[in-house]
């Protein structure tokens, strides 16, 4: 078989079992040999009877005292259980819904175990355990590869699947250059694959990994630095700068260091004569739009338009408010289009874009449709990249003659991450929050601690500030009846706090007017307390709102709860944000010190990052970044700085072999980042 060989050729993979694996991207047999183990199982270490570990998984040598007998529990659920010796302890081996063992052990016969052992209060048991005969144990203290589970495919399908891949004369293209693999001791692709695939030992998995993970370091390194070394030269002409300083001059705050910082980035790219590529990155409410609006400002005293793409409806509203403000004695007209824009309007504004009457046009995904015609587009912004594809950035350029460039996150993104995001982006950072403000104090508890917390939001409501109560459902949820909803919640709160207060619920399912009547309302504060869900991560900017309580906390990423909370502390006053979970997890109760104890999104991201990992730092949807299923970024620093070497001895070498390699692991990696959507 070879590497492209669709999936039809392994035996057992039928239409529907095809399909099931289309779901999670193994669609021909290279992808499933990068479907790597999850871990592995080392049935060759044993336990030790007088010291083990609750819920400690352990091999065990017992003999069996009976056979063993089944327990009927109710309808067709059975507890078989078997009383065993192990040395000179009691116990017994439960097998949940699993009668037909009755007949399997032999009494007085030694077997091997390995399972998880729980300690009750009088007995020891390790429950639904793998067994053999002692006599006899074959492959039984083999390592064992697991494999995530998939839905809609057996357990046993992903072994016995590469294990005929394996025996089927297995071609696996080699492009690395011998005086790479050589020099670096790595085994080629088809021997690392085999080892994590059927290793007979750990160093076998260890040595495959560190193949892989050579592949992933030296593919992130040899983009970023292909993407990195094409400078394009930019037809767009900004050489009137002399309008900058008055129009900075009569805004209604003073910029930050920061900013200012930011902006002499962006007249540095401008003056460079080539096209800028730049994301501003900075904490919620650290002062990005404004960096936007000056941008947008200087194009258009230079005659050129700016394309400013957000991620909802919402925020593109907002911007529009705030662009309109701030420009309001510029000249620079600004024009919103969204979706649900009446047919007349829309036609009206389309026309004045193509006739290059307005300057300033925000909107939504709606900015890159083909009925979209820009009349002398020089500079694109998209905010929130992380809610767009590197594809669609790529399509709204497209829309000028090689337009500048500028992404605005407030996402935190870990800094290794960024570089494999955005390696075609310089990087300006905006490291601190406008003059006056105050850092917004956080606190953790639990749901006991509820209603000392009303009571503080009541006290602060009775100042005439306003709040935000989150939860992470719209409506309770049967599977889990502990994670708390925003309609259950809103009801909840209705009976709880004071009728004085004026109470709202938002949400993403209801209709387009209802969301946008309630939000205009509360930043009018006609509304004191908002119950939501994360629908106001971003686009809601309340100077008036100075607590935030999050319920079952638990339930979202550290950096989300990071972006939440910086929709208050926005004004002079001191603002408190609450974290409330029930949740016991060492890991959980982690997570929120990171968020106590720091205010720093970059550094809260590289803390989530080191928790949580690559595969989970975005959540369920991983799409396009170029394969972070083994290497970690944080922890492989000394490997990612060795590939960087090696990439650039590939970029300045002319041999062909070297050329070849380069030109495979490039397509790969464009192939990789063509979709990359965070969401």
């Amino acid at each position: 078989m070879k590497w492209d060989d669709s999936l039809d050729k392994v035996k057992g993979v039928g239409p529907k079992r095809s399909e099931a694996l289309a779901k999670v991207g193994i669609k021909t047999v290279g992808n499933l040999l990068s479907y790597y183990p999850q871990k592995y199982i080392d049935r060759s270490v044993f336990g030790d009877p007088e010291h083990f570990f609750e819920d400690q998984e352990i091999s065990l040598k017992a003999t069996v005292l009976d056979t063993g007998r089944v327990q009927r529990i109710r309808g067709n659920l059975s507890i078989f259980s078997v009383p065993l010796l192990w040395e000179n302890k009691k116990l017994s081996a439960v097998f949940f819904n699993q009668p037909y063992l009755k007949h399997t052990f032999q009494e007085n016969q030694d077997y091997y175990f390995y399972g998880r052992i729980k300690k009750g209060y009088e007995s020891i048991k390790i429950t639904n355990p793998q067994f053999v005969k002692a006599s006899n144990p074959g492959d039984f203290f083999e390592l064992t590869p697991v494999y995530r589970t998939i839905q809609g495919v057996p357990g046993s399908f992903i072994p016995k699947a590469l294990k005929e891949i394996f025996c089927d004369s297995l071609e696996i293209p080699e492009s690395m250059p011998e005086v790479i693999r050589s020099g670096e001791n790595l085994l080629d692709m088809k021997s690392a694959l085999k080892a994590i695939h059927f290793p007979d030992k750990a160093e076998d998995v260890i040595v495959g990994i560190q193949r892989l993970k050579f592949n992933e370091a030296l593919k992130i390194n040899m983009g970023i630095m292909s993407s990195s070394r094409e400078k394009r030269y930019s037809e767009i002409d900004i050489n009137l700068f002399t309008g900058l300083e008055p129009f900075v001059n009569s805004l209604p705050y003073d910029l930050t260091a920061s900013q200012r910082l930011v902006i002499d980035d962006m007249i540095a790219d401008f003056k460079s004569g080539q096209v800028m590529n730049r994301l501003v990155q900075g904490d919620v409410g650290s002062g990005k739009t404004v960096i936007a609006v000056i941008a947008a400002c200087l194009m258009a005293q230079n005659g050129y338009q700016t394309a400013y793409m957000a991620p909802t409806e919402i925020l593109a509203q907002q911007h529009g408010r705030s662009f309109k403000e701030l420009l309001k004695n510029t000249g620079v007209t600004v024009a919103v289009i969204t979706g649900s824009l009446k047919a007349k309007d829309r036609r009206e504004i389309l026309k004045q874009v193509a006739l290059g009457q307005v300057s300033v046009i925000i909107g939504t995904h709606a900015l890159i449709q083909q009925s979209v015609a820009y009349y002398n587009l020089g500079l694109v912004i998209t905010d929130e990249q992380h809610r767009f594809g590197v594809r669609q950035r790529s399509q709204l350029s497209s829309k000028g003659n090689q337009p500048h460039t500028m992404v605005m996150s407030a996402t935190p993104i870990p800094r290794t991450l960024a570089l494999i995001l955005y390696g075609d982006l310089s990087v300006s950072y905006i490291d601190e929050l406008p003059k006056g403000r105050k850092p917004i104090k956080t606190y953790c508890y639990n749901e006991a601690s509820l209603h000392k917390i009303l009571g503080f939001v009541q006290d602060e409501m009775s100042k005439g500030r306003q709040s935000f109560v989150i939860c992470p459902f719209i409506e309770a949820s049967e599977e889990l009846e502990a994670v708390r909803d925003t309609e259950s919640v809103y009801l909840e709160l209705l009976q709880k706090i004071e009728p004085k207060y004026r109470m709202a619920c938002l949400h993403g399912r209801l209709k387009s007017e209802e969301k946008d009547s309630i939000i205009q309302a509360f930043n009018q504060g006609r509304i004191d307390c908002l119950v939501a869900t994360s629908i106001i991560e971003v686009g809601i900017d309340v100077p008036n709102v100075s607590t935030m309580v999050i319920l079952s906390a638990e339930r979202f990423g550290l950096s989300q709860l990071h972006q939440l909370r910086g929709r208050v502390g926005r004004g002079n006053h001191q603002s408190y944000c609450f974290l409330v979970t029930n949740s016991k997890s060492e890991d959980t109760l982690a997570r929120m010190k990171v968020l106590v104890n720091n205010r720093n999104g970059r550094k809260i991201a590289d803390e989530d990052f080191k928790l949580r990992g690559p595969g989970d730092y975005f959540g369920f949807k991983q799409h396009g970044l170029p394969k972070l299923g083994l290497l970690n970024p944080t922890e492989e620093l000394a490997l990612i700085k060795r590939t960087k070497e090696i990439a650039e001895v590939i970029f300045e070498s002319h041999n062909q072999e070297m050329l070849t390699f380069k030109n495979d692991v490039l397509k790969s990696f464009y192939i990789d980042i063509a979709d990359i959507s965070l969401t």
